[in-house]
């Protein structure tokens, strides 16, 4: 048995895109069990089986519970935004969840956009219409599958799901319904004439929950397939990079976050909404922080690991390994490269860039090409462009909420390459931290789920070490993101930004 049997236990669930994750941890942050599970997916990866995810989340709850050798008092859980299920009335799921990466509703949120304009759904709802906004996959439904969606008695999210399965009750969290294009997070309430662009009401649309009020709690079912004790309470504590952020300590005005795995998402909190046209111009949506007061304007990154992951397997012929084994390749192969920039200058963008400055025929550019760049200065280049970047994104995000970043603090799987964690803290002119909980999200989610028992969720927080870098080198990075990066991604980024969003 781990931890003192008199000290209660949080339990954290993050249902992620890639792996769903889980951990005990008690009071004071100390974390007694961990438990790793693949997200399954289809072939072509645009869906998850409901069965097979709820199967490997609650999975990973119940390892957990039995490497500790007892139960939670309550259960938290987070994960990814803008994936879901329709459910039946008896509460089955009558599609797979649908994957926020999947494009095909590219062409009804193309519809949503000229329907009701761009920048208009974006100053209602905080989100700029795309393929993987719910509101584009229900008209999709709709459009292509009348019988299901006239079938269909609710929509929950991929956490929702699980949070269901546990309680037997449906509920979320403001942070994924303001996800959803559907949502108005200035008045906290679903927007009719969204819905019924697909044909639901607001009565299909799950509950939504202030923050740590609990969804439910456990059933006798759920307690005996996965350790837990009937009745505990279960929090949705909303979306994981916010959630992750929270944990990080990132909650007040000021502070960043950089959200770092397969995609990478940075997020500033203010105390006041942005400029809702300005945000739009730069790809950026808005809404809540998860304490329900605070505001955070967010940017996504779609290819941060994904870039390292295609690299391996281009380049190392590392296709089909297990990932610590392609992730430890590339490490000793950047180790290679001599410090300081390689005089490359990438453009990290396979495909598209979403923001800043949206531009979707941006594409991956290296220039400056040597006969003395070999594939170690290749894979230097990769990690310095997407440190140039989140660079650029933070200080957009300064210019819109109108305060420098305090710090940034960097959390996620990929601050296990401590090259890249350097190299954004030489290229950033602001104290930069790197979050030591590798699993921040769903120690944020613990934290969430101890307000239902009365606890303050900020009292449990994840330490941070400050990365210092060497005076010269960082010098000459932040001298390489004024001179080069920015001249060059800036040139014809703004005519796309314009074509995308001055409709």
């Amino acid at each position: 048995m781990s931890g003192h049997a008199s000290t209660p236990l949080l339990a954290g669930v993050d249902i992620g895109s890639t792996h769903c994750k889980a951990l005990l941890t008690d009071l004071s942050g100390t974390v007694v069990a961990r438990a790793q599970r693949d997200t399954p997916r289809d072939t072509a990866g645009h869906t998850h089986p409901a069965g097979e995810l709820l199967g490997a989340a609650l999975d990973t709850l119940a390892s957990c519970v039995r490497q500790a050798g007892r139960a939670p008092a309550a259960v938290g859980l987070t994960g990814m935004a803008e994936a879901g299920a329709l459910l039946a009335p008896d509460g089955r799921t009558l599609t797979p969840v649908l994957a926020w990466s999947d494009p095909a509703p590219a062409s009804q949120a193309d519809r949503l956009r000229t329907t009701h304009g761009a920048l208009a759904l974006h100053a209602r709802t905080g989100v700029l219409p795309s393929a993987k906004v719910p509101l584009a996959k229900w008209c999709a439904l709709a459009a292509e599958h009348p019988e299901v969606r006239a079938g269909a008695a609710a929509w929950a999210g991929a956490v929702d799901l699980v949070a269901h399965a546990l309680t037997g009750s449906l509920g979320t969290d403001a942070t994924f319904a303001q996800r959803t294009l559907a949502w108005n997070p200035h008045t906290g309430s679903w927007q009719p004439d969204l819905l019924a662009e697909a044909g639901l009401t607001e009565d299909h649309m799950p509950p939504v929950h202030r923050p740590g009020r609990p969804v439910g709690r456990v059933t006798a079912d759920a307690a005996a397939a996965t350790g837990l004790k009937a009745g505990t309470p279960v929090v949705v504590a909303g979306h994981d990079h916010l959630v992750g952020a929270w944990a990080a300590g990132v909650r007040t005005a000021g502070q960043v976050a950089d959200s770092m795995g397969t995609a990478e998402a940075v997020l500033t909190v203010s105390t006041d909404a942005p400029d809702a046209a300005a945000a739009a111009r730069q790809g950026m949506s808005f809404g809540r922080h998860v304490d329900g007061s605070h505001w955070i304007v967010l940017a996504g990154m779609r290819s941060s690991g994904a870039l390292v992951e295609w690299f391996c397997d281009q380049y190392l012929g590392l296709a089909g390994r297990p990932g610590t084994e392609r992730y430890e390749a590339f490490a000793r192969l950047v180790a290679a490269a001599p410090d300081g920039p390689t005089g490359l200058l990438f453009a990290p963008y396979p495909d598209g860039r979403s923001s800043p400055c949206p531009d979707p025929e941006a594409h991956c550019d290296i220039l400056g090409l040597r006969p003395r760049h070999g594939l170690a200065h290749l894979a230097r280049a990769l990690l310095e462009g997407a440190a140039h970047h989140v660079r650029w994104m933070t200080d957009t995000q300064a210019a819109l909420t109108g305060r420098p970043p305090a710090f940034v603090t960097l959390l996620g799987g990929s601050t296990r390459q401590h090259t890249w964690t350097a190299l954004k803290a030489a290229v950033s002119p602001w104290p930069t931290r790197v979050c030591h909980e590798p699993e921040a999200p769903a120690l944020g989610a613990a934290a969430w789920s101890g307000a239902a028992l009365g606890h303050d969720p900020a009292a449990l927080r994840a330490t941070a070490t400050e990365l210092v870098p060497e005076p010269d080198t960082a010098h000459a990075y932040r001298a390489e993101h004024r001179r080069r990066f920015l001249p060059y991604v800036t040139a014809p980024a703004v005519r796309g930004a314009e074509r995308a969003h001055d409709r």
